[in-house]
């Protein structure tokens, strides 16, 4: 059986066993490699190194792989084998020792020297053997004596400084062995002697739980916690268990609280016995958990929550022109001359602002941090072009940021208003971190599809904004809710920050079938559309087809004429899922195009495959599903293209193996491209957020009924701007509609830290 060596290159059958078998060998780790493998070398008592006729190679156990890096020296026992395998049509053999037992060593004696030459940079092996003859080394180091070590023939400052910084440290090599004993990651180490210091086994006793902050699995946690002889009734047991069922809980619902009830009841099931009464105080008594209004939460969750609340609090409250010089022009600003400056923009229009759509304007100018809320085709982007252009005319060139989660969300208000945009994601990569330009200290910051922004992407926002930042809020809280924890929009409404709601719809007509099915779901008074005809053309611009089939859907698909519509579905497997029907629609298509190739080192010029087993073909349609930031290929994850050429061999400059557009924009395939695109004839509706086509086509699998719930449903049907075909049975859409939405069942707090915060500023 063929299989993976450790470059990453497919081997050869042969696998001869040598007949050597290692037994507390030492070796030193020469140079990592891919999937925990790494060259090695054999190392005598004496500090010498045994020369072997072929490269050895140590299989490392997964808990201690971080931890070999290049220099480190180990303890080894297990048998070796030779592997064989071809890298460029040559066949190499190497010796591999599958560790069976390992051990992290602290150096000494004449493997101390070999450590200190292969780890510190200017101490060759003379320097070193002078230093290790030293009796009192250790104690040298650790007091800091310069003037003792410099004495030594060859020492300089600079070798006496990294001798200093990089010396092995007494406490780390205990936890180490300790975490050996464990069986947990060994790069736990540094992590717990950063915190704890030479306490940090004691601590990690005492409290085992804390091992979960450092990334442990609950299960691994409760192994050593037993293996301490804890018992279930300690405190630190029943807190570490609700720690874990609050994190859970937040992981599957979205939520950032768990109440009182959820927590002792799923704590008892996890415990298999009845939890404390009051597990939940025990947990914030033990310091793993906070007490809330409306229940506990995990530190970070709270953290954050206060974070944005206070940040959205104070520049609600902040003066007009303080935190920066160039917010002098608000000093000026009043809802007068935002009428104005909006009355003016209007005369440019060829259609007059309603009466809400005005008011929403002038408030969201007026004041530093605003939301506008409404639902598909109520006109926000209308406002937000009007926004922009009073901003122009009265704020002094502020600059303006316009983000939204997705990259085609970003494309679309772009084009709509005529001003960059950009991903959140982006801009946090931009701005936020050590050595990266500050934003201006002045600027307004525009989040389009505010409802999908989560608690953490806010917190990460909040960490770069600068003080004098006017923010606005757009989004709609019966669309999809955030795929991360929190509900940072829907917590904005009924709060002392302005929320406006717009209700007249724009984009389709009154007597339009999508606007009047569209507004039926979002007022849970559900009126199903008619049925879809045998031609297409034949049926009402919204309409469902109960003959859910993937035949069915590709004979309405070229009805519609084909690629240029989307098809949407809540799930990605399963006959009506996002692969399959990408699968039948390019079979539908035809499979006689050139396909997109890619050059294996071993292989030679191969077929692409894609993760769910799909070729992309000259004329497919493709989805990115991974950012790109490459100014030659500035791509998005969620970004919809077309392959328009395919290369017959790689181009000879660039590697690239064809040509993709993307929102009318060339690009070349390279290899790196490439991993980021997948089939686009369909996509998930959650990817669908933001973007809008002339036709779609919703799959309702019934399979899928019991995850579709209002926000879902009415995401979907509000993405068409002329034609919607619902696929599947018309009983799903009801129980979705009666459902209702899945996010208000939430629990969250910072709706109440903000009321908090706004109290006492």
């Amino acid at each position: 059986m063929t299989g993976i060596n450790a470059y990453g290159r497919i081997s050869q059958p042969a696998k001869a066993v040598t007949n050597i078998v290692h037994v507390r060998q030492v070796v030193q780790v020469r140079r990592c490699r891919a999937r925990g493998y790494a060259t090695v070398d054999l190392v005598n008592k004496d500090g010498s190194v045994k020369k072997r006729d072929k490269t050895l190679v140590v299989k490392f156990p997964e808990h201690c792989r971080e931890v070999a890096t290049d220099g480190s020296l180990w303890e080894v026992s297990g048998k070796e084998y030779v592997n064989q395998f071809v890298i460029n049509d040559i066949v190499v053999s190497e010796y591999t020792i599958e560790a069976e037992s390992i051990n992290f060593l602290r150096p000494s004696g004449r493997i101390l020297a070999r450590w200190l030459s292969s780890n510190i940079s200017g101490i060759g092996s003379v320097i070193a053997n002078r230093l290790v003859r030293i009796k009192n080394l250790n104690s040298l180091i650790e007091n800091q004596d310069r003037v003792t070590l410099l004495e030594v023939a060859g020492m300089s400052q600079e070798r006496v400084r990294r001798l200093f910084e990089q010396w092995p440290d007494a406490s780390l090599y205990k936890t180490i062995e300790w975490l050996e004993v464990q069986r947990l990651p060994l790069n736990l180490g540094d992590k717990l002697v950063a915190v704890f210091g030479a306490e940090a086994i004691d601590k990690v006793k005492s409290h085992p739980f804390l091992l979960m902050a450092m990334g442990v699995s609950f299960e691994k946690t409760m192994q050593v916690a037993r293996e301490l002889h804890l018992c279930m009734s300690d405190n630190c047991v029943a807190a570490g268990v609700a720690l874990h069922v609050t994190v859970k809980h937040g992981a599957e619902t979205g939520s950032t609280v768990i109440d009182s009830k959820t927590l002792a009841n799923v704590c008892t099931q996890v415990m298999t016995a009845p939890s404390p009464a009051r597990v939940g105080d025990i947990a914030v008594e033990e310091g793993l958990l906070v007490r809330v209004k409306n229940g506990y939460q995990v530190y970070g969750k709270a953290l954050m929550e206060a974070a944005v609340a206070q940040f959205l609090v104070d520049m609600h409250k902040r003066r007009p022109g303080d935190n920066a010089l160039l917010a002098a022009w608000e000093k000026a600003l009043s809802k007068e001359v935002v009428a104005a400056a909006l009355s003016n923009y209007e005369s440019s229009l060829d259609f007059a602002l309603t009466v809400e759509q005005r008011a929403a304007v002038v408030g969201a100018v007026s004041a530093p941090v605003c939301c506008i809320a409404g639902g598909a085709g109520t006109g926000k982007t209308t406002i937000l072009r009007a926004i922009l252009g009073v901003y122009k005319a009265i704020a002094d060139g502020i600059p303006c940021y316009q983000v939204a989660l997705s990259g085609r969300a970003a494309r679309r208000m772009a084009d709509s208003t005529g001003d960059p945009a950009q991903t959140i994601a982006k801009l946090i990569a931009m701005h936020l971190g050590d050595k990266k330009p500050d934003l201006p200290p002045h600027l307004l910051l525009v989040i389009d599809e505010a409802s999908m922004v989560d608690l953490l992407s806010m917190y990460k926002l909040i960490g770069m904004l600068p003080q004098a930042t006017r923010l606005l809020f757009v989004g709609d809280i019966y669309q999809l809710p955030p795929v991360g924890d929190g509900l940072v929009f829907h917590a904005l409404a009924d709060t002392p920050i302005p929320f406006f709601n717009l209700s007249q719809v724009k984009r389709q007509s009154e007597q339009s079938g999508i606007h009047r099915f569209a507004t039926s779901i979002r007022k849970s008074a559900l009126e199903l559309p008619n049925r879809t005809k045998k031609m297409l053309l034949e049926s009402d611009d919204c309409s469902i087809e109960s003959n859910a089939s993937i035949a069915r859907l590709i004979e309405l698909w070229r009805d519609a004429g084909g690629i240029g519509n989307i098809v949407l579905s809540p799930v990605r497997r399963g006959e009506l899922g996002v692969e399959n029907i990408n699968t039948q629609l390019q079979l539908a298509v035809g499979m006689d195009r050139p396909a997109l190739y890619y050059r294996d080192e071993s292989r030679g010029w191969m077929p692409w495959i894609t993760p769910t087993g799909s070729q992309l073909l000259e004329g497919d349609p493709i989805l990115v599903v991974a950012n790109n930031y490459d100014e030659d290929a500035d791509i998005r994850n969620g970004d919809l293209g077309i392959v328009t050429e395919v290369f017959g061999k790689p181009n000879e400059g660039t590697g690239a193996v064809g040509v993709i557009e993307v929102n009318d924009v060339a690009i070349f395939v390279t290899p790196e491209i490439l991993e980021k695109l997948q089939l686009g004839y369909a996509v998930t509706i959650h990817k669908s957020q933001g973007s809008q086509w002339h036709t779609c086509f919703v799959m309702l699998p019934i399979e899928a009924s019991r995850m579709i719930d209002q926000t879902l449903i009415y995401t979907a049907v509000t993405r068409p701007t002329d034609r919607l075909v619902l696929i599947g049975d018309e009983v799903v859409i009801q129980q979705a509609v009666r459902r209702g939405s899945k996010a208000l069942e939430r629990q969250t707090c910072l709706r109440e830290r903000i009321l908090e915060a706004d109290k006492y500023a």
